[in-house]
């Protein structure tokens, strides 16, 4: 991913930190928080909660995937600045997706968790308005540098990189297959467990076929990856609402939104073209052919040809 698409996720994420805070304002205000004694509070605000929290809670996890988003984009642009800033932000709205999800647990009453979902919005509100800004800050010197140099170093990086965040998102999805018909067996549970054990096996395939450069990589690495997406948050709804303890649904959670997240940046990180393959490498005669000739030298050429001739 480019500097430019960085820009883009931010800006799709400050709209969404307004309405965060205009809904935890509101819940915060004139919502009634449940009393029950259900051992899963976060099924309850699902099942019976205010619209204005269900709302809070969905758009907290397509918040958490999005700077898990900008943070994987960062590391394939290669610039530590920009990487230390993104870790930032990512840390910031993962101490407030957390912290948010534990308050709910805590029965609504822990207020040094609600301080720390506070601090951590502001945090991320601040960095991720410097990235949707960046941009337009950015003088025409800095952006002809960043494209004439930072492509090679993404594609000498990119199998590498998409190979990784594909095995510890395959990595994940394995453990998620495990996790039902361990912790919660039966007939429901063995069935999305195999599934999901598939998808795991599907994504360390599609990790093979990255590193490799198949042919078929592109194509295994999109329908793995895809599949992942659209099942786990499907089961990970069925997870929240059957699930009859905290430490459950508070590790599956997390687990799926980070797999959920690592997915869709492989799938936005696959180059485009219906080539198949993934390039690895830019070529020293292309990168040559690229580079203008200096007029000091073609000068110096002539001064010298001319002496010979002479």
């Amino acid at each position: 991913m480019r500097l430019g698409q960085i820009q883009i996720l931010s800006r799709t994420m400050m709209p969404l930190l307004i309405v965060q805070f205009l809904l935890g304002m509101f819940a915060n205000l004139f919502v009634t928080f449940s009393t029950s004694t259900d051992p899963n509070p976060l099924a309850v605000v699902f099942t019976g909660g205010s619209p204005a929290l269900v709302l809070h809670v969905v758009v907290a996890v397509v918040l958490f995937i999005l700077a898990l988003l900008v943070l994987i984009a960062a590391a394939f642009i290669h610039r530590r600045s920009l990487i230390i800033i993104a870790s930032a932000g990512f840390a910031s709205m993962a101490i407030a997706f957390f912290s948010g999800i534990a308050f709910v647990y805590s029965g609504y009453a822990n207020n040094s968790l609600s301080y720390l979902m506070a601090a951590g919005f502001l945090v991320a509100l601040i960095i991720y308005g410097n990235f949707a800004g960046r941009g337009e800050r950015t003088s025409l010197a800095e952006i002809s540098k960043i494209t004439e140099t930072e492509p090679p170093k993404t594609a000498r990086s990119r199998p590498l990189g998409l190979t990784l965040l594909q095995l510890i998102a395959g990595g994940i999805v394995i453990f998620g297959g495990f996790a039902p018909i361990g912790f919660n067996p039966g007939i429901v549970n063995a069935v999305l467990g195999a599934i999901t054990l598939v998808l795991g096996l599907l994504a360390f395939l599609s990790a093979y076929a990255i590193w490799k450069n198949k042919k078929w990589s592109l194509t295994i690495a999109r329908l793995a990856n895809i599949g992942i997406v659209l099942f786990s948050a499907g089961q990970e709804s069925y997870t929240i609402a059957t699930a009859t303890t905290a430490n459950t649904v508070i590790g599956s959670l997390g687990g799926t939104v980070i797999a959920l997240g690592l997915c869709i940046g492989v799938v936005l990180n696959l180059p485009g073209g219906s080539n198949g393959s993934i390039p690895v490498i830019l070529t020293t005669a292309n990168q040559h052919m690229r580079q203008p000739v200096s007029p000091r030298v073609s000068l110096e050429g002539e001064n010298r040809s001319e002496t010979v001739s002479l």
